[in-house]
């Protein structure tokens, strides 16, 4: 007949033959649920919002003025922490009133008639997860000169009219005696009529006088 001490000896070894595989099972199975919870909390914790695309875009070089812009996240955002700033080069804001937002989508309207220059958009939202995201963006506004008339160039006034030049018909005079010729020629006349009346006296007083 066996003894109770002889019955419970096999038992006791097979314990001890399964513990150290049991505990080996036991901490791989733990490493990997941590393994796994650290996986999860990181794809967590990476998954917040990111900008897909933004109109005007980064750069844009544009001839009409924008009335908006637009904002497109890989997932929705907050409405009551959206922030978008559009400023000139010179630190003016010229956006006008709160931005709306609709899921994914972030508007935020201009002020009209917006002047030639380099614009600077920032933007500050808060993902699904809470966590923050900003940046930036930029476009820059090229204007054709305006057309109207108190800005257009003044326009050259038409040529002052210049009346024709009538020409001097008047004939050159010609090479005849001055004005003073006339009277002497006149006076060379009488003196010469003079002489020969004095001369023809003479001589009829001569033939009087002779025997």
């Amino acid at each position: 007949m066996l003894s109770h001490s002889s019955v419970r000896r096999p038992h006791s070894s097979w314990l001890r033959q399964i513990s150290p595989g049991l505990a080996t099972a036991v901490a791989a199975s733990a490493l990997g649920l941590a393994l796994l919870t650290t996986v999860i909390s990181a794809t967590s914790a990476a998954a917040h919002a990111e900008l897909v695309t933004i109109t005007p875009g980064q750069n844009a070089r544009l001839t009409t003025a924008p009335t908006e812009v637009v904002l497109e996240f890989s997932e929705p955002v907050s409405a009551s922490f959206a922030t978008v700033l559009v400023t000139t080069a010179g630190g003016a804001a010229v956006t006008r009133g709160k931005p709306a937002v609709v899921g994914a989508r972030i508007t935020q309207a201009l002020n009209p008639r917006l002047d030639a220059g380099a614009y600077r958009v920032a933007f500050r939202v808060v993902s699904a997860d809470g966590h923050a995201v900003t940046g930036e963006s930029g476009f820059t506004l090229l204007l054709a000169p305006s057309a109207s008339p108190s800005t257009s160039a003044p326009s050259a006034s038409p040529p002052a009219t210049r009346s024709p030049v009538t020409p001097d018909l008047t004939p050159a005079q010609s090479p005849r005696a001055s004005p003073d010729s006339g009277p002497s020629r006149l006076m060379t006349v009488i003196a010469g009529v003079v002489g020969l009346l004095i001369a023809g006296a003479g001589l009829l007083v001569w033939r009087r006088k002779r025997p």
